[in-house]
């Protein structure tokens, strides 16, 4: 796990699907080793670092099978957005650097980091591991993504 502390706003709430209620279990056990309380609310849950940026939000829509992993990176408001869009686009085809995610445009102009596993497939320390991994992504794309966009900016 990073250094960053963990935290959640979420509630449990009582109508989870049985997807949603492996996903409590999984962030459970996760739990244990970060000495905070995550839960899920309406299927989803909000990790915040230390920093209070996100840090990864775990999401499991209620007719899914899927965990999904996204983040937010950066606000793209005021961007150059054809150039932006074209980094994007190169980055989601560099699949060593992104080790299984993508990046996509919310409706609000921010970019996120996304990934997609099927729940059936994880188990406790699986899941440990893929968030833990997932985290330390999001730090690294976001750096280089902030790095990137200054030196566009100053060009």
């Amino acid at each position: 796990m990073t250094s960053a502390q963990y935290t959640s706003s979420q509630q449990t709430t009582s109508q989870q699907t049985q997807s949603q209620q492996q996903a409590a279990r999984l962030l459970q056990h996760f739990s244990q080793f970060n000495r905070q309380r995550l839960t899920l609310n309406n299927g989803i849950c909000v990790l915040n670092g230390a920093d209070g940026r996100e840090a990864a939000v775990i999401e499991v829509p209620a007719q899914s099978d899927s965990l999904l992993l996204h983040c937010h990176l950066i606000s793209l408001k005021g961007e150059d957005k054809s150039a932006v869009y074209r980094l994007m686009l190169l980055l989601n085809f560099e699949m060593a650097a992104m080790r299984g995610c993508w990046l996509a445009l919310d409706e609000y102009d921010n970019l996120r980091l996304c990934s997609q596993y099927p729940l059936d497939k994880l188990d406790e320390s699986g899941f440990s591991a893929l968030l833990n991994g997932y985290i330390r992504q999001v730090e690294d794309t976001r750096i280089f993504i902030e790095q990137t966009l200054a030196q566009v900016n100053a060009a």
